[in-house]
Formats: structure tokens, C-alpha cells, sequence
């Protein structure tokens, strides 16, 4: 008896293998669809706002992208910042301005509410960049030939964080919702101010990882605390 040629029979493996391999992609591609029908449409997206956010205009926008998963995406504008307080004080407010961005995935486990809504958890990354007023460090306005004159830059300030959040969100309403969250995480800092790092150091919050005579990197820990109201479409 003439066994099939070596060729023919790999050839003819090869075929099992891609009507196999097409029909688990079909019937995944199905289950995909399935899976994103029971997305509820009327709500998919949410517009926020979050009033509790002190410093700053903080406004968000939120996506489902999966029956549990969703993405957020978040823009602020900053006017006030806050250096070291004297001792045990509170911390010290100043004028600033700048921008923030942030970033987070949600994974919904509710059981007996569709993504948006419920309980969520997961992780957020943000980042700042602050541009202090002028003479933030409140030196003597002395003319250049005076002993103690001391030019020092204007401060900028980069922040990046990273943090992980646990919330929940909830409707009022056909349309209104409202969430609360809080987080915990860690922010790093990059202040820069021409010859002025020691007044970074004094006054910066954190702990100083690096210094050098115009630049200051700091770590702090970051809670968060957020509470928003929205609308969902």
C-alpha cells in the first residue's frame, strides 16, 4: 500500500491546523460581539467635572470598553500650589499655573451593575507641569549693585504619579451620575530654579533624592481623595 507523500501529508496537517485556528476565531469573534452587546449603549460615555479638586479646574471624560473594563482621561488647569508650612503647620499656598493629565483604566466588578457603574478599581498615572509666580521665594527687591542681591530663576515644576484607586459610581437620575473614590501611590517631583536649589530644598515638599545648584527631584507619597459629577450618553 502506497503511503501518502511526506509533502502531501504535512500539507494536509497544515490545512487541519487553519480550519481549526479559523473556526476558534470565529467563534471567539462571536463571543466578542456578544460580549459587546450587553455594553448598555445609553451610558457608555461620561462627561465629569470634579469641584473637590482644590488648586484646580478638573475635568474628565470616561469610555466602556469592555462589559468590565473602562478608561479615563482627565485635564486640569492649576492656578495654586503649596510649599512646606512653618513646622507642623499646613502647607503653604501659592500662586501657580500650569496643566495636568491624567490617565486610568477601571476594572468593574459589580455584579448587579453594568460598567460605568458600581464598584471599580485601578490604577492612575498623572502628570503636572506648575509654573510658579515670579520672586516665589519672596527675596529682597534690591537693585543688582546692593551686597545683598541674589538672582535666583523662576521655579518650574514637573510631577509624575502613579497611583491605584478604589471607588465606586452611581447614578442620580437618567443621566446624572456622581463618584467617589480615594487612591494611594507616589509622586516624583523635578523643580528647577537657576541658582536657586537651596531654596527648592527649604521649601519643596518631599524627600530629596537629588540635588545641584538649579535642580531639585524629590519622591512624596500621594493619596487622593476624588468625588466627581457627571453625565453619562
Amino acid at each position: 500500500m502506497n503511503r501518502p507523500h511526506p509533502v502531501l501529508r504535512l500539507a494536509g496537517i497544515l490545512l487541519l491546523a487553519c480550519i481549526c485556528s479559523l473556526a476558534h476565531a470565529q467563534t471567539a469573534e462571536q463571543e466578542d460581539k456578544e460580549e459587546m452587546r450587553s455594553i448598555d449603549r445609553d451610558h457608555d460615555k461620561i462627561l465629569k467635572i470634579h469641584p473637590l479638586h482644590y488648586g484646580e479646574i478638573f475635568l474628565s471624560y470616561e469610555k466602556v470598553r469592555s462589559p468590565r473594563i473602562s478608561n479615563e482621561i482627565g485635564l486640569s488647569y492649576l492656578y495654586k500650589s503649596h510649599f512646606k508650612g512653618e513646622g507642623w503647620g499646613p502647607p503653604e499656598e501659592k500662586d501657580a499655573m500650569g496643566i495636568g493629565i491624567r490617565m486610568s483604566q477601571r476594572y468593574h466588578t459589580s455584579k448587579k451593575k453594568k460598567a460605568p457603574f458600581g464598584f471599580f478599581h485601578g490604577p492612575m498615572f498623572s502628570y503636572r507641569f506648575v509654573v510658579f509666580e515670579r520672586n516665589v521665594f519672596e527675596l529682597p527687591q534690591v537693585p543688582p549693585n546692593d551686597p545683598d542681591f541674589r538672582f535666583v530663576g523662576r521655579l518650574y515644576q514637573h510631577a509624575l504619579d502613579l497611583s491605584y484607586h478604589l471607588g465606586g459610581q452611581f447614578q442620580l437620575g437618567r443621566h446624572f451620575t456622581t463618584e467617589i473614590s480615594a487612591g494611594l501611590g507616589g509622586r516624583v517631583k523635578f523643580a528647577k530654579a537657576t541658582n536657586g536649589a537651596d531654596l527648592i530644598e527649604q521649601n519643596i515638599i518631599g524627600h530629596v533624592l537629588h540635588s545641584d545648584e538649579n535642580a531639585v527631584i524629590v519622591v512624596v507619597p500621594s493619596p487622593h481623595i476624588n468625588f466627581g459629577i457627571g453625565y453619562s450618553f
